[in-house]
């Protein structure tokens, strides 16, 4: 979205919220005037988290990423192995070592996270992760050990001061094309948070970024009406019993996390 947008949207959202996401699929890094975004919602006293795959990363983006507006930069390096690249390991890997490096040496106060979200039971991306930790550790000097991380699966392991390596497992991205997974349960999206996309639709949360569940064009009407809309309502009331009412969230594995249906 232009900035005058990204404008506008600040100055609703900040009713709501104290904290932005710079991203639903999309990837901040590629924004050549980022620095423009983030002093929008720094006017705005709204924080942000810029969500990347680093694929991009080079030195220009090293002074944009120092802006106080920042609360937290997640690098998702799993990225790597799930695309296809003409880059190496090394050098995929190394922009991002060399930017938390220059962080470091201005003493950043957000907190920086590895992202590895591909454990699965069958160890698929066993031998990747071993090479990025084993990457990890000697740029860094710290000691992940694969096999622990695969045995004891902990959420996150530190690295050094405000860094870490963030862990999650594979999930299907949901789809109406897929099968119904439940039409019981609850979910976060509507309560801790919601998605704008590019293009102005509203939606529950980050996963759905084809607004599949189109809530209403924020550019078109107030953010307020949007959110008490009487759909908005049938889904978080929906949530509270336990009730999936769109086809959408029925067919969402991700949500599956943190039910016990």
């Amino acid at each position: 979205m232009n900035l005058e947008e990204f404008e506008k949207l600040n100055s609703q959202v900040k009713n709501y919220t104290k904290e932005l996401a710079y991203h639903i699929v999309g990837d901040p890094l590629i924004l050549s005037n980022l620095n423009d975004y983030l002093n929008i919602s720094k006017k705005h006293n709204l924080k942000v988290n810029i969500v990347t795959t680093a694929n991009n990363m080079n030195e220009s983006h090293h002074d944009v990423l120092m802006n106080e507006t920042i609360r937290q930069i997640n690098f998702s390096i799993n990225s790597y192995n799930a695309n296809s690249h003409k880059k190496t390991l090394d050098e995929y890997l190394s922009p991002i070592f060399n930017f938390v490096k220059f962080a470091q040496s201005k003493k950043h106060e957000y907190f920086i996270n590895f992202r590895i979200w591909n454990l699965d039971d069958d160890k698929s991306a066993f031998e990747f992760n071993n090479k990025v930790f084993e990457k990890i550790n000697e740029y860094f000097g710290s000691s992940i050990d694969t096999k622990d991380v695969y045995k004891n699966k902990p959420k996150n392991i530190r690295v050094d001061r405000k860094l870490f390596v963030h862990f999650d497992e594979y999930f299907n991205w949901p789809d109406l094309k897929n099968e119904i997974v439940s039409t019981k349960g609850t979910c976060y999206g509507l309560d801790s948070h919601f998605g704008i996309l590019s293009t102005g639709e509203v939606v529950p949360c980050c996963l759905d970024q084809n607004a599949c569940i189109d809530l209403g064009n924020a550019f078109e009407n107030r953010l307020e009406d949007i959110l008490n809309s009487k759909r908005v309502k049938d889904i978080q009331n929906g949530f509270k019993n336990n009730i999936l009412v769109e086809e959408f969230c029925q067919k969402c594995e991700y949500r599956t996390r943190f039910n016990k249906d």
